[in-house]
């Protein structure tokens, strides 16, 4: 902005992201009075500024595509780039620097080896492209222990390996495959139920294949689960709740899916139904708490975080229960493009449904971030 007649674009997955880079510059333009600004403009969907000297700047989104299509550029800064589609660059950002020999720069965490990956590889070996890692801890204006920082140290503790090393380390990794690190050998046993440990149930609706787990958490949050209804078909939600009732455990607290709040057939929804035989179902409706991936994550940090301790046990008796963790998968990746969601294949994702439920009530996911526990021993 500091040269003659440039054009330069913010460019970020939504409004919102794009504010957070956008409001650094007028901060150092406008209220710091760097730069000598004749126009500006700080309204959403409107933001830009322009110097004394013919030069503009604007902050846009990728959520309207047809947006940045059109402009000859000298500078494209892409904020969150792992988040935007390939296409966003490849059609549309790259042909606008093309006439005036711009450039573009790329921030982002990494989000698996998708199309952002490629480009990394292309700084390591391509003289026309430049790239390079910065892991949270070399900064020790935020971090000043770096690598051992007491907030770094206790993160760990509460993240798996991958989601550390991604958000923090920023590295490339990949959620192929298997979606639990559950492994029958480490964390199945004989975990009866102790009445002196408090019990929940958790349950995933469904006429055709419900799912409940009955759990029970100590002073060290370690999870056992102690038994199960799953892999049975055609259940009527008043026969799952007198069979749930039926169960010899002093459960103080019960979760479940937000959806069993819908109309069912019966007229009413299936939380109701429970209602009506006694069973309050607790539920989270926060945009954090229903995101899947954020649920996924935060089960299995239980199972093994990133110092590979792990708090997640199941009774030998649950052998649909480990069936299901271990089979649990997400689809084939193409390479290109991260699969963030597992496959639903109507048999295993019901007990991991209901698990996933019973971890994001009972240790709750609060402002987008893990509520950090003391896991220590």
């Amino acid at each position: 902005m500091s040269l003659p007649e440039t054009r330069s674009w913010i460019v970020a997955p939504n409004h919102n992201l794009t504010d957070l880079v956008f409001r650094e510059v007028w901060k150092t333009c406008v209220h710091n009075e760097k730069m000598n600004i004749r126009a500006k403009s700080n309204r959403k969907g409107e933001k830009y500024l322009e110097t004394a000297w013919g030069s503009t700047l604007h902050a846009k989104s990728a959520e309207n595509p047809d947006s940045l299509i059109g402009e000859g550029l000298d500078k494209v800064v892409m904020d969150e780039a792992a988040r935007m589609k390939k296409v966003i660059w490849d059609e549309l950002l790259q042909p606008t620097l093309a006439d005036r020999r711009g450039e573009g720069i790329f921030i982002t965490t990494p989000k698996g080896y998708n199309h952002i990956y490629d480009k990394y590889v292309l700084g390591q070996k391509d003289p026309d492209w430049f790239s390079y890692q910065a892991p949270s801890w070399v900064n020790q204006h935020v971090y000043p222990g770096g690598k051992r920082d007491k907030f770094l140290l206790s993160v760990k503790r509460n993240l798996t390996k991958e989601s550390f090393d991604q958000e923090y380390g920023a590295k490339f990794t990949t959620y192929a495959g298997k979606v639990y690190p559950f492994d029958r050998y480490l964390d199945v046993g004989d975990f009866p139920y102790d009445p002196d440990l408090p019990t929940y149930c958790s349950i995933d609706f469904g006429y055709r294949m419900p799912a409940v787990g009955w759990y029970q958490t100590d002073s060290r949050d370690h999870i056992y689960k102690i038994d199960e209804i799953s892999h049975e078909t055609n259940i009527k939600t008043e026969v799952l709740a007198r069979r749930i009732l039926a169960k010899p455990y002093r459960v103080i607290k019960y979760f479940g899916d937000p959806a069993g709040t819908a109309i069912g057939g019966s007229g009413i929804g299936d939380i109701e139904i429970f209602k009506r035989h006694g069973i309050k179902v607790h539920y989270k409706r926060d945009k954090v708490s229903k995101d899947i991936p954020a649920g996924i994550e935060h089960v299995r940090s239980f199972m093994e975080n990133a110092n590979g301790e792990r708090k997640f046990h199941v009774h030998k008796k649950c052998v649909n229960s480990i069936d299901d963790y271990e089979a649990y998968s997400y689809p084939e990746d193409d390479g290109k493009e991260l699969k963030l969601k597992p496959k639903k294949d109507g048999l295993h994702d019901h007990t991991c449904d209901e698990t996933r439920y019973f971890v994001i009530n009972r240790y709750p996911i609060r402002r987008g971030r893990f509520t950090l526990l003391d896991r220590s021993w």
